[in-house]
């Protein structure tokens, strides 16, 4: 029952930020703002993680993992809420969004890694890779997903009623998670220093130098991480350029466009299947370092055809290749690290995985408004492949891990 509870909160709140992400960026495009606003907006829900990343980790190590990710999450509903309730003040000064996805963001940093970190508490030890897998699966599917579910939904209603459902999910997603029941018991968490009154909160140089520490003494995981900022860099351009691309330079609707950008989805779910299935074959760095190679590929087939069915094809193909790096990155992580430090390391995961992406974005929707969007999908397309080829020759643990 623990399972099926965690499960279900897991996906109702994974499903609402990621339609939230995607609704947010296709709203700041319908603003009259500066060139480049949903990218800015974009940048601003991740700005949050490298400011607070190490000590939302540090509470995730030492308290009780469910309180901190319903108390975060909390944040997601009342961005949601407050967007839904007040869309006509957000239309016509289009700036307050930036402290709303701000203020999602401080949400973010700490429920994307707390959802992750409380496997350890209701899942086997020896089954944590492969729920790791699992539940990286459905959050890689609720991405794919919400453009399509988005498009649906916003072919007969406004924006409005939009945020407040997203806003409904976050709320029961909020209650189920505090049905879980903790399997650590006050001891094991208080010998961690949660209830010891006198400990003092570390310093964010003291929670950094730990995870260095540890990253210095296990060049894989250090790896994992350059990969994870490598293999996210593509992100960015899909969630902020593509959906513009294809409604403005394909001619679609709002469900048509959805249906395009759909194919990721199932992709990814494709990816994170092949990975469950395969999880125990060895050398999983080796598989990484040329799944992202192929990833490369595929991102360079988005745009130069013109046509949806193209985009809709080369986005798939990308979405499985996502979905087996999306699935290993953690996975390696959660395996390598011991519960003193999986917060902090899951945290500083999150960073990469989340933040990597908003700069890109950012950067990417600049570049699309001075040069179009079909040049700025090469350019790009070109560094990841050249990154992926140098990141195969480079990294020689990960390579024979």
């Amino acid at each position: 029952m623990n399972r099926l509870v965690f499960y279900f909160a897991f996906a109702l709140g994974t499903f609402a930020s990621s339609c939230f992400l995607y609704s947010i960026v296709i709203f700041c495009q319908t603003l009259d703002a500066v060139k480049g606003f949903s990218g800015i907006v974009f940048f601003f829900l991740f700005l949050p993680f490298p400011i607070f990343f190490l000590y939302t980790g540090y509470l995730l190590d030492h308290y009780s993992k469910k309180w901190v990710v319903v108390s975060f999450q909390f944040f997601l509903f009342f961005a949601s809420f407050l967007l839904g309730g007040l869309t006509g003040v957000f239309q016509t000064y289009p700036f307050l969004l930036l402290p709303l996805a701000f203020v999602n963001g401080i949400g973010m940093t700490t429920v994307l890694p707390g959802r992750m970190a409380i496997l350890r508490e209701v899942m086997e030890s020896h089954r944590l890779v492969f729920h790791t897998i699992a539940g990286n699966l459905l959050l890689i599917f609720a991405f794919g997903m919400s453009p399509l579910a988005v498009g649906w939904f916003r072919e007969g209603r406004g924006y409005s009623s939009l945020f407040l459902v997203l806003a409904g999910f976050h709320f029961l997603s909020m209650l189920a998670f505090t049905l879980l029941r903790d399997s650590n018991s006050k001891e094991k968490i208080k010998s961690l220093g949660a209830y010891d009154k006198t400990a003092s909160f570390p310093s964010l140089t003291s929670n950094l130098k730990t995870i260095l520490d540890f990253l210095k003494t296990d060049p894989v995981s250090r790896q994992v991480m350059y990969m994870t900022i490598l293999s996210m860099l593509a992100l960015g351009p899909i969630q902020v350029i593509l959906p513009k691309y294809v409604r403005t330079e394909l001619g679609l609707g709002e469900l048509a466009r959805g249906t395009v950008l759909v194919f990721l989805g199932p992709g990814l779910f494709l990816g994170g299947i092949l990975t469950i299935l395969f999880h125990h074959v060895e050398r999983k760095g080796l598989i990484l370092l040329i799944v992202f190679s192929l990833s490369s590929l595929f991102f360079l087939g988005f745009v130069p055809f013109g046509k949806a069915s193209a985009t809709s094809l080369f986005l798939f193909c990308f979405g499985v290749s996502g979905g087996v790096l999306s699935s290993l990155l953690p996975a390696i992580l959660q395996k390598r690290t011991d519960d003193g430090i999986r917060g902090r390391v899951l945290s500083l995961y999150t960073v990469c995985f989340q933040f990597t992406p908003a700069v890109s974005g950012f950067l990417a929707a600049l570049l699309a408004d001075t040069i179009g969007s079909q040049l700025t999908f090469g350019i790009l397309g070109g560094i990841f492949l050249f990154f992926a080829l140098i990141s195969f020759l480079q990294y020689k643990e990960l390579r024979q891990s």
